[in-house]
């Protein structure tokens, strides 16, 4: 059957088929070398040394600063919650960030409760996890200054309270960067990630009246995460999301319909790395800035277009009356 599936770098395809849904971690998946092949152990070896590479191939130098991007971007994700080292991020076939066999080796080099943080914020937490921690472990997560963290010690404990904090648990790992954690509460499988849907992992602990399951209680959350994603520069998020329609989230971000001329730009400086790994980014974040300026007020528009005008920035001012041109606006 016809489904949305992810490729190796994690990315959405709606041209691919598949009859299995993605399968979940687990901690005994991997045992094995910390890379799937020589290509990347390759690449692993000199993203992490930090020195200029000289005398390779152009391609393969790319390649290269793309991964060590990415392992920068997963370092980042835990370093303020655990002790995080770049040498235990796996790399795949291709060169890309092998999130399982990263998960594997952080299982085997964490103790569990700092273990669980790190689950927690990449949506893996299972209650076989939760079990290995003793009572004074579980205390201190479940009273956690992060939410996520917090709210998924709660979860392994108290599955009733799902509904009341999965909305705010999706906001938060969004602003965060955190996409196994958005997909993991937001009930959505990702292959590359191998995240737990909890509310899959925790169906047997509800009762049908504690939780409906068709659809979410706040609305798009999808749509509120990909914009808090881009106003936080969390561009990696975009990757393990699908590219939905964000314009009925617009007022959620824009409670008083101003527009910040800083989000605009958001939308058209990304880094150019983000840009090779999701072939689809620009595109994106484009129809975004279409359907933005026609949400927006002409009186808005004209005051984001006098802001451009008085900071220089040539780039939002030809993309904002090239879009408004096209759209006769």
């Amino acid at each position: 059957m016809a489904a949305l599936i992810y490729d190796h770098f994690g990315m959405w395809s709606e041209d691919m088929e598949t009859t299995k849904p993605a399968q979940e971690w687990c901690c005994n998946d991997y045992d094995g070398p910390i890379a799937s092949s020589l290509f990347g152990l390759c690449l692993r070896y000199f993203a992490l040394r930090y020195e200029e590479i000289t005398g390779l191939p152009k391609s393969m130098i790319q390649k290269i600063e793309m991964l060590r991007h990415d392992m920068n971007i997963v370092s980042k994700m835990h370093q303020t919650h655990v002790i995080f080292k770049l040498s235990w991020i796996g790399v795949g076939k291709y060169g890309n960030v092998d999130w399982r066999k990263t998960y594997a080796k952080c299982y085997r080099e964490m103790p569990p409760d700092d273990f669980f943080i790190f689950a927690a914020i990449n949506g893996i937490a299972t209650r076989a996890l939760w079990r290995r921690l003793d009572e004074l472990e579980r205390r201190h997560l479940a009273n956690s200054y992060s939410e996520v963290i917090r709210y998924t010690a709660t979860l392994m404990f108290d599955p009733a309270v799902f509904n009341l904090v999965q909305y705010k648990t999706i906001l938060v790992a969004a602003q965060n960067g955190w996409p196994g954690a958005v997909c993991a509460w937001i009930g959505m499988r990702n292959n590359t990630l191998s995240n737990v849907d909890y509310l899959e992992e925790l169906i047997e602990d509800f009762n049908d009246s504690v939780v409906e399951t068709p659809d979410l209680s706040h609305g798009n959350n999808l749509g509120k995460a990909t914009l808090l994603a881009i106003r936080e520069g969390q561009y990696h998020l975009l990757r393990y999301l699908p590219n939905v329609n964000t314009a009925d989230s617009f007022d959620f971000l824009f409670t008083d319909g101003r527009v910040s001329f800083d989000f605009f730009q958001q939308l058209i400086n990304f880094p150019a790395t983000e840009n090779l790994l999701n072939d689809k980014l620009s595109d994106y974040l484009e129809s975004i800035a279409r359907a933005l300026l026609t949400w927006m007020p002409d009186s808005e528009v004209q005051r984001l277009q006098q802001k451009g005008n008085a900071v220089g920035d040539i780039k939002s001012i030809n993309c904002i009356n090239r879009i408004l041109n096209g759209n006769d606006k």
